[in-house]
Order: structure tokens, then sequence, then C-alpha cells
């Protein structure tokens, strides 16, 4: 089994990589990410005040008799409410943990499941939320590691769009040239739902040569890929793994891209 990956402090983070003999040290954090506080207030809120009416509802009936038919009716009101409050606190307790501190050497999430350090060369996979026309992702969604791990990265963050600009900026050249590499090689890239060799690109049961494809680009949340036979093929951009790394191996086949996309 890999070493046991430890939480960063602050200002002094500490974590044992299955990669490396020693010790990885981290610097005090350059940037630090929290859920937004509007989020958490508003959970809170919703939580609290579905949850007085819960109590409400049982207590309503006090008083009143013990007609069975009033107790069952207040009982499943109260539960639908009661529910909602588990929901809502829940999400709020969440929240209240959920943050991303960034170092110079890579960067740590803590979210519901604890603390996760990553080494910038450590990270194998992004998936993001892109909108055209920027060429940055507006939010990373969840990050993979070497050992095989994949990481939700806290949601509703502030800043978010800066710290997706910033992961990107600190693994996009490598995961290009590991990519590259790959496909010299011989061997076949996945990319989330898309999987691209040499030949080609493959989606389902389907597939098709790089010289039928005609361009990418980003629009709006999607992928889209079209073909010179002008079918277009729209993927989601949170479920298709490096958005940016697929982009450049499609450009080194010569694949066109329009519009948007990351640089």
């Amino acid at each position: 089994m890999p070493p046991r990956l430890e939480a960063p402090r602050e200002t002094n983070a500490k974590a044992i990589s299955p990669y490396r003999a020693a010790p990885l040290s981290f610097g005090p954090p350059v940037a630090t990410h929290r859920t937004s506080k509007l989020g958490r207030v508003g959970y809170l809120v919703v939580g609290s005040v579905a949850a007085l009416i819960a109590l409400g509802l049982l207590l309503a009936p006090l008083g009143r008799g013990s007609d069975p038919g009033r107790w069952a009716l207040a009982v499943l009101q109260a539960s639908m409410f009661g529910t909602g409050a588990a929901f809502a606190l829940r999400a709020f307790v969440r929240r209240v943990r959920g943050r991303v501190t960034v170092h110079d050497e890579g960067i740590c999430i803590t979210n519901h499941s604890g603390s996760h350090v990553f080494s910038w060369d450590d990270v194998t996979a992004i998936w993001a939320r892109f909108y055209e026309p920027v060429r940055s992702p507006e939010s990373i969604v969840r990050l993979g590691a070497r050992d095989g791990r994949v990481i939700e990265l806290p949601t509703e963050l502030d800043g978010a769009k800066d710290l997706a600009a910033r992961v990107q900026n600190e693994t996009a050249a490598r995961l290009v040239a590991e990519a590259e590499s790959a496909l010299d090689a011989g061997e076949r890239l996945k990319f989330g739902p898309v999987v691209v060799d040499a030949s080609g690109i493959h989606y389902g049961a389907s597939g098709s040569p790089w010289n039928d494809v005609d361009a990418m680009q980003l629009s709006f949340r999607w992928l889209e890929v079209r073909l010179t036979s002008g079918r277009r093929l729209l993927l989601p951009t949170e479920e298709v793994r490096n958005v940016g790394v697929l982009l450049a191996v499609a450009k080194r086949f010569g694949v066109g891209r329009l519009a948007g996309g990351p640089a």
C-alpha cells in the first residue's frame, strides 16, 4: 500500500508522496479559497427554518385530543420538513469544512472526506467546467492523482476561476507532454467518454479517423466535436478529463479549433 498522505497545516504543510523517498515540504499558502459565505448562510437559514417548522408540526396536535388521523398527518408533514432540514444542515456542515489552499509546491483540498494533498507533479487529471470564450476553466470539479485517487473539490468556492487558472497553468504543459509521449509509444488515451490514439477519436461504439474530424470547440459548457460529415458530438466539459490536453492532441493531428478553449 502507498504511504498515507498527511494533511498540511496552514503554513507548514508536509505530505508523504508515494513517488518520493523523502517527505515533500510545502511552504506557506499563496492563496486560500473557501466555500462561498452566502452559500453557507443560505443552507444554515433554510435548514434552521425547516427544522423549526418540523418541530412546530409535531407539537401542533398537543392539546387537540388524540385523533390518530391528526397525529399521522402531523408526523408525515414533519418528516418532510425534517428531511429538508437534515439535507440543508448537512450541506452547511460540508461547506463550513470545505476549502482549498494553494502552495508553490502543490495544492491541499479539504472536503467532507478529509484533507488531500497533491504536489503539482502528482496531478494527472483535471475535470473542469469551461465557458466560451474563456481560456481558463471557470471551476475545477475533480482532480486525479498518480496513485489513482480522484478528489472532488468543494462546491461554490470563492475565487474558483482564479483557482482553476492556477491549476491549469501549473499542470498543462506537463500533462500535454506526457500525453504526446504516450501517443508516440502507441498508447490509447482516455479523456472520459472519449478515447484517442494515432488513428483517430473514439466515442462509445463509434469512431472517426483524424482526417474526418473538422474542428473542436468549447461551446458554453459543452465540448463540441465537428465531423466533416456534418455530425456533431457534444460532451459536457466537466465529464471530459483534461479538456486542454485533448484539444492539444487534436491540434497535433491537424484538427482545427474554433473560438474559445484553453490556450
